[in-house]
């Protein structure tokens, strides 16, 4: 895992020896930028700020280092100017988040001789999302897939991906289909930012391709539901995509369990025998062209996990923007939904946390005994935003506001919370630990193709949801989104990040 360009680290500022008589930089000041429109309001980069000085009255500077430590964890962004520059813009931020910024000119390269100016405050924006489509309601949003449903998960395939190479597909839930079914979605062409068609519209495969829940028998795998394609780098598998799913069994418990694709990057053919779908209880068997591997095991199984009753709605965190491709590295994570934990957590959803130590997943505990999770969290979902920095974005279905008398999901509002892997353990590993708190997650603003804000209640129903950069640049964040208004069956529909 590579970090990026700008460091992050920890702890306090290290003060260099001043230089005697050499003046600080003066008129410091930090500001949010990159306006733009969205619908009637004017908002600002929710990753960047802008720093601006004044040169100092030495010409002996060799160069300015520029240092902004946030509040939430006390981790720092550090960036250099050179002896000339007046201005910086400072990157890979955290949205809504107090930065206190330190301008230095610095005499030396290693900066040990310098003069500071005194800190100066201020706050990126927070994140707006802003659906695709037409007015103010859910039937009238533009669809990423005609037959999509719930269940909805985004894959992106990199260069070396053949036929695949930087396109984008969907594993999907279609609409009307019985038993329910994991079907796969696919683009037309590899992703352009100047086509939106390329990553916002897919053709559906559904029927020729995906896994299909049994209508009776079965053992492991009874009723599929949600899955996450993976492509695995090629270093590793010789090039083949990995589907996690979830699945309940016959005695009425949910897994996660994954399956290898029998067609490489393609990513449609899921049986290793003469079918291309997964349909039959012979499929599914042990020795079976889709017999699948279980990931998560529960309590009662054989090297199930304790206080875990059940296993779903999980997603897997690696560095996507290094590779789309996994290239299974150990310390990778996942998180995982599960229901009530006795003794640890009475929210009825919880996200549990494990770790790819190289061969199994595995869930992580506290000393008491319970795992570690996200409390009153579902439907999460982690972003990789560069080096060994997360996002992660989750329903907190404590808050029932607008969620009326409908019996379809309600996740509740989108909170937002990150992670850094300089806090704690491995720099190069993201573990539990290296997550804010949940007191300090932010709200994240959806708004309707009009500019309007959703309600409490339209924002509560978006359900499933995936966060996908096409192109592989943060300049385009896209979140495929399965929602509904507690009315009609949830749609797939696309909201793209208006301030990055």
């Amino acid at each position: 895992m590579r970090h990026a360009a700008v460091a992050i680290c920890t702890g306090l500022l290290i003060a260099a020896t001043p230089i005697a008589g050499e003046s600080a930089p003066t008129g410091v000041t930090v500001a949010k930028t990159g306006p733009t429109a969205a619908g009637s309001r004017t908002v600002y980069s929710s990753s960047k700020l802008l720093v601006s000085w004044s040169a100092t009255a030495s010409d002996q500077t060799h160069h300015f280092e520029i240092v902004g430590r946030e509040t939430a964890q006390g981790t720092e962004v550090k960036a250099s100017a050179s002896a000339s520059a007046t201005s910086l813009t400072l990157t890979g931020l955290k949205a809504l988040t107090t930065y206190a910024v330190v301008v230095t000119s610095c005499r030396n390269e290693a900066c040990t001789q310098s003069s500071a100016a005194s800190s100066v405050s201020a706050e990126t924006d927070t994140e707006y999302w802003q659906f695709r489509g037409t007015g103010n309601s859910v039937d009238t949003l533009t669809t990423a897939v005609s037959d999509g449903n719930a269940r909805l998960s985004a894959t992106r395939f990199g260069s070396d991906a053949g036929d695949m190479a930087n396109r984008v597909q969907f594993y999907y839930g279609p609409m009307g289909v019985h038993p329910s079914t994991l079907a796969v979605a696919v683009a037309s062409g590899p992703a352009d930012a100047a086509n939106p068609d390329s990553y916002l519209s897919l053709a559906s495969r559904s029927g020729s391709s995906g896994l299909t829940s049994l209508s009776s028998g079965g053992s492991l795998v009874r009723s599929v539901a949600t899955g996450q394609g993976v492509p695995l780098a090629r270093s590793v598998s010789g090039g083949k995509v990995r589907l996690f799913f979830e699945a309940q069994g016959a005695d009425g418990k949910t897994r996660v369990m994954y399956i290898d694709s029998a067609d490489g990057f393609f990513g449609q053919d899921f049986n290793a025998g003469s079918a291309t779908t997964c349909t039959t209880v012979a499929d599914y068997a042990t020795g079976g062209g889709c017999a699948p591997t279980v990931a998560i095991a529960v309590e009662g199984d054989a090297g199930g996990n304790l206080k875990i009753l059940n296993a779903r709605q999980f997603k897997l965190g690696w560095p996507t923007l290094d590779s789309p491709h996994w290239d299974m590295a150990v310390g990778t994570f996942m998180v995982f939904t599960t229901d009530a934990v006795t003794d640890c957590s009475t929210s009825r959803m919880n996200h549990v946390y494990a770790v790819w130590d190289g061969a199994a997943w595995v869930v992580q505990y506290q000393a008491n005994g319970c795992p570690k999770m996200f409390t009153s969290a579902q439907v999460a979902f982690p972003l990789h935003s560069g080096g060994v920095r997360y996002r992660l974005y989750y329903g907190d279905p404590s808050v029932t506001e607008g969620r009326g008398t409908s019996t379809l999901p309600f996740p509740g509002p989108k909170k937002l919370i990150f992670a850094d892997g300089s806090v704690s353990g491995l720099p190069t590993v993201v573990d539990f630990e290296d997550w804010e708190a949940q007191t300090s997650a932010r709200d994240v603003v959806f708004l309707w193709p009009n500019g309007d804000q959703l309600s409490a209640s339209a924002e509560g129903y978006i359900d499933d949801y995936h966060l996908l950069t096409p192109t592989g640049s943060q300049d385009l964040q896209v979140m495929y989104v399965a929602i509904t208004d507690g009315a009609i069956a949830p749609i797939s529909a696309v909201a793209i990040l208006q301030n990055p």
